[in-house]
């Protein structure tokens, strides 16, 4: 159990007049409750004082009982021909779980736009009118209050536990790291590597330092028209074959239960050209110059242009027009913080930032180097150090 979570989860509450948080987002029941859905099906009450309450699908009560800390585990029968409507009973669940509490500002998800999803992710629940009509009717005279500021506050900075836990995700990343930087040569298809990093990291992965549902998202852009368009948020992987020279390039997701981890990787197939070579020096410094810039204190802007200075002295500065971070652990992307240009956002030790520099020209195609940074007093930590060589 995470007890400092906890503890700074209440403490939280208590200054912000919060008697009680109900949540459904997987992300959120994971933060406060040690439990990863693995559908969006589960709901959490968690007062401020007392012993929270999770309700889950009777489908999913074994692994709910295996990982929950201290809630109350509540089943409601789902998946049979005789289980009757789940949300009714869950309406039913939640009322009476909320009933004799006295609670007077509830706190909830109201604000939402993306999330993480569960562990089923071909079929992920959002709360919608459906849920706000059953968190209306259970908590009755109690106000309710969107929470989505307040959430995102607290993840933010992680606990020791949780960047534990963010050590082991990037340390499964690494692994498809290796077997995408192995795997690069002439004739393979970008297809074909992400499927082989994916594969990687379910199966080398699963069972690493006790996690139990691992699994990786990877897109792969080969030669110079494909990763000219790297830094896209989402790319297809194609068929297209690599050739002689070209660039290919890893962007990777991981999700090792529940915590997430963000890398890119960029290898050519054979003997790099001088550009080429100049290109991934200049994003190489410019990585080690933002991570050096690093520590608590320090503002998420400072560590963008320490990036980015490296990049324009290189002589392409035009070509690197993405940020150099943003936060993230309980999502692939976390809003706090943002590193860019500008941004006056105060990094403290406990947050988790991805640094990122890239360079995108024609004639050359794009370049990304990604690992994930823990924030620290003095400086920071890269999480699961992989090998970040060009060429073989």
């Amino acid at each position: 159990m995470d007890e400092e979570r906890l503890k700074r989860t209440r403490s939280a509450m208590a200054s912000e007049g919060l008697d009680a948080l109900i949540l459904r987002l997987p992300e959120n029941v994971l933060l406060l409750s040690g439990y990863w859905p693995l559908t969006g099906r589960s709901f959490l009450l968690f007062p401020r004082e007392g012993k929270p309450v999770c309700i889950v699908p009777g489908i999913h009560e074994k692994e709910a009982a295996k990982e929950l800390w201290e809630a109350e585990l509540i089943v409601i029968p789902f998946g049979r021909i005789t289980s009757g409507d789940y949300f009714t009973q869950l309406q039913r669940a939640l009322k009476d779980a909320v009933s004799h509490r006295g609670l007077r500002r509830i706190g909830f998800e109201g604000s939402f736009e993306t999330f993480a999803p569960p562990w089923d992710v071909a079929e992920p629940a959002i709360p919608a009118a459906q849920t706000r009509d059953l968190l209306a009717d259970a908590a009755g005279s109690a106000e309710l209050v969107d929470a989505t500021d307040f959430l995102y506050s607290l993840r933010a900075t992680k606990t020791p536990s949780e960047q534990a836990r963010l050590r082991i995700v990037n340390e499964i990343g690494a692994m498809g790291l290796r077997a995408f930087s192995d795997a690069v040569c002439e004739g393979m298809s970008g297809v074909r590597l992400a499927s082989h990093v994916e594969s990687t990291i379910m199966n080398e992965g699963t069972g690493y330092k006790g996690a139990a549902r691992v699994r990786g998202f990877a897109q792969v852009s080969t030669g110079e028209a494909e990763t000219l368009d790297g830094y896209r948020l989402m790319l297809v992987s194609t068929a297209r074959r690599i050739a002689a020279g070209d660039l290919a390039m890893l962007e990777l997701a991981v999700v090792a239960d529940g915590f997430w981890c963000d890398r890119t990787r960029v290898r050519v197939a054979g003997r790099p050209s001088a550009q080429q070579t100049a290109a991934f020096d200049a994003i190489m410094r410019a990585q080690a110059a933002a991570a050096k810039a690093v520590r608590a204190g320090v503002t998420a802007g400072s560590v963008d242009s320490a990036a980015r200075e490296v990049i324009r002295a290189a002589g392409f500065g035009d070509g690197f027009f993405h940020s150099t971070g943003h936060g993230l652990g309980f999502r692939y992307h976390e809003p706090i913080p943002v590193v860019e240009p500008g941004v006056s956002t105060i990094l403290e030790a406990g947050m988790v930032i991805t640094i990122e520099p890239g360079i995108y020209l024609p004639g050359l195609g794009g370049l990304r180097m990604e690992d994930d940074f823990l924030v620290t007093e003095n400086g920071s930590e890269c999480l699961g150090a992989a090998d970040s060589s060009l060429s073989s």
